[in-house]
C-alpha cells in the first residue's frame, strides 16, 4: 500500500472547509427553542427550520458540535489508512439574531473552532474563531392553525474570511485552517410543517466561493436536508411551560463540485455525502433545551482519495440569554 503523501493528505481533508461553512449556515438557521402559539414541537438539531421564534429575537444562542474524519476513501470505497490520518473538529457557534421587522431577522454568527490533525502518531492542533457569518432570514409563508403551522423562509448571506488560514511560515495545512480564506455566498430555502405531535422540515441550499485562496478555488456545493420529528410528550399542551420531549430522524446531504486550480478541476476533491442523524431533545423550560444528535454517514461517494466523515456528535445545553430584556 502506497503511503499517503502530504499533498494528498491536504486534498483528502479539504472537506473540513466545507464543514465550517455548512456549520455556520446550520447554526444560523436553528434558532427556536420552545413551544409557542400554534407550535406542536421543538426543532431538529442538524436541519434548518422555518419555525417562528417563540422568544425575543434579540438574544444569544449557542451549542457544541464535534465531528470526526478518519475514514480514508478511494472513489467512495473505504481503503486502509496506514498513516492513521485523522481530522477532528470541535465547534461552538455563537449566534446573535436581531429582529428587523416582523418577518425579517438579521443573524450574525461567530464560531469558535478547535481542529486536530493526527498522522502516524503525531498530533497538530489549532484553535480560534472561524469565519464569521452574516445572514438575513425572510419569511415568505406563515400559516398557523390550532395544532401546528406551516412556514417557508429564505436565508441569504455570506461567510467572511475571518478565520486563520496561514502562519508566519506560510499557508496552514488545510485540515488546520480555521476558515476558508474567502467570502462564501450562501442561499437556502426552508420549509417546515408541524401538525400536533408530528413535524417535517426540509431545506435546500447552495454555497459558492467568491474567490480563490492560495491558487485554489473551493467547489460550489448543494446542501439538502430532511428531518422527521415526533413529540414524545406531552400528548397535548396544557400550558406554554409544559416540559417537552421530541425525537428526530434527520438526513443531511451535500453534493460538492471539485475544486479548481489554474482553471482545471483539482484531483481528490468534490463528491456526495449523506448523513443519517437520530436525535433527542428535552425542553424543560421555554428558553432551555437539552439535546443530542449523532450523525453517521450512509453515502460517501467522494471523488478520488479523500478523508471522509466517520461520525459527528452534537450535544449539550442550549439557552437563550436576553440582550435587551424579555
Amino acid at each position: 500500500m502506497e503511503r499517503t503523501t502530504l499533498p494528498r493528505l491536504l486534498r483528502a481533508a479539504r472537506g473540513v472547509e466545507k464543514c465550517l461553512a455548512a456549520g455556520a449556515l446550520c447554526g444560523a438557521s436553528v434558532l427556536p427553542l420552545g413551544p409557542s402559539k400554534g407550535l406542536g414541537q421543538g426543532m431538529p438539531f442538524q436541519t434548518p427550520t422555518g419555525l417562528p421564534l417563540p422568544l425575543a429575537e434579540s438574544s444569544i444562542r449557542s451549542f457544541y458540535r464535534h465531528a470526526e474524519m478518519r475514514t480514508l476513501l478511494d472513489n467512495g470505497h473505504e481503503i486502509p489508512n496506514p498513516d492513521a490520518l485523522r481530522v477532528g473538529v470541535d465547534m461552538v457557534p455563537l449566534m446573535i439574531p436581531h429582529g428587523m421587522t416582523s418577518g425579517t431577522i438579521l443573524i450574525a454568527g461567530f464560531p469558535y473552532v478547535h481542529k486536530t490533525l493526527g498522522r502516524s502518531g503525531s498530533v497538530l492542533t489549532n484553535g480560534g474563531f472561524g469565519d464569521a457569518v452574516l445572514m438575513l432570514r425572510q419569511n415568505l409563508l406563515a400559516s398557523d392553525f390550532i395544532k401546528g403551522n406551516r412556514r417557508l423562509v429564505l436565508f441569504a448571506g455570506a461567510t467572511l474570511p475571518t478565520g486563520e488560514t496561514k502562519s508566519e511560515s506560510g499557508p496552514l495545512p488545510v485540515p488546520l485552517r480555521l476558515g476558508t480564506g474567502t467570502v462564501n455566498v450562501m442561499g437556502q430555502a426552508v420549509y417546515s410543517y408541524v401538525n400536533d405531535r408530528l413535524g417535517v422540515h426540509g431545506a435546500v441550499g447552495y454555497t459558492a466561493a467568491a474567490a480563490s485562496k492560495f491558487g485554489v478555488r473551493a467547489g460550489d456545493h448543494l446542501g439538502y436536508d430532511l428531518a422527521l420529528g415526533l413529540r414524545l410528550f406531552p400528548s397535548a399542551y396544557r400550558t406554554l411551560r409544559d416540559v417537552t420531549a421530541a425525537a428526530y430522524l434527520e438526513f443531511n446531504g451535500t453534493v460538492e463540485q471539485p475544486g479548481t486550480q489554474d482553471g482545471g478541476p483539482l484531483a481528490n476533491t468534490g463528491g456526495h455525502t449523506l448523513l443519517l442523524a437520530p436525535g433527542l431533545q428535552l425542553i424543560p423550560l421555554p428558553n432551555w433545551a437539552i439535546e443530542g444528535s449523532f450523525q453517521l454517514p450512509i453515502v460517501r461517494e467522494l471523488r478520488g482519495t479523500q478523508l471522509g466523515p466517520t461520525w459527528s456528535l452534537s450535544l449539550g445545553v442550549r439557552t437563550v440569554l436576553y440582550l435587551f430584556g424579555t
